[in-house]
């Protein structure tokens, strides 16, 4: 059975403060998606982590099949909620 692609928006916690990050998952549907997501979230060190959204990309010219692992492909960089709030002197 070849699996989907799919994107994982979380909130989630780490040292500096609360912020997005979004997973790229191999799943068999959104739910299962959201789980791959939130566990690689948690064991990365983040923290009070809430999942915000699991969609299914457009697919574009090209893409080949995903194959039947689910895995978590990458993840993007954490955008902090109060990143405007910094007063770098």
């Amino acid at each position: 059975m070849a699996l989907k692609g799919f994107n994982v928006m979380l909130q989630a916690e780490d040292a500096v403060g609360e912020c997005f990050v979004s997973y790229g998952v191999v799943a068999a549907d959104a739910d299962a998606a959201a789980k791959l997501a939130e566990g690689a979230a948690l064991s990365e060190g983040f923290w009070a982590v809430e999942i915000e959204d699991a969609w299914e990309p457009e697919p574009e010219e090209g893409d080949e099949p995903l194959g039947d692992i689910p895995e978590v492909l990458g993840r993007t960089e954490p955008t902090y909620l109060d990143e405007d709030d910094f007063d770098i002197d």
